[in-house]
């Protein structure tokens, strides 16, 4: 949930936001919503599996799917916003929420006003 690249250069972010429409749109049978589907049961799968062995909380089914239908939108809506600062502020606040406000990323300071 970082302002940089997704927003800007949505080639080198999340397929699931940037395919999320076209699926949504798709047919029942298509293979492209097949294929959407089988990806998106993989990345819940693997989320589940990362907050268990990071020994989080949010490892049941219903977290990962709030956290990364939260992620999901928070991206679609900020390239939808992409050159106003709505959309860097969508992706912060975001990113504050998921993590909880403990944790640092590259682009934040921590609360020394520094960077880690």
């Amino acid at each position: 949930m970082s302002p940089r690249p997704a927003p800007r250069q949505p080639r080198l972010g999340c397929a699931a936001a940037a395919l999320a429409v076209d699926a949504a749109r798709a047919e029942p049978g298509d293979p492209l919503k097949e294929a959407f589907t089988e990806g998106m049961r993989n990345l819940i799968g693997g989320m589940r599996r990362n907050a268990r062995r990071s020994g989080g909380t949010a490892a049941d089914e219903e977290s990962v799917l709030v956290e990364l239908s939260t992620m999901l939108g928070a991206l679609v809506l900020s390239r939808a916003c992409a050159g106003d600062d709505l959309s860097d502020r969508i992706l912060t606040a975001v990113r504050d929420h998921v993590l909880g406000g403990h944790e640092n990323t590259p682009d934040t300071k921590d609360s020394s006003g520094t960077d880690e």
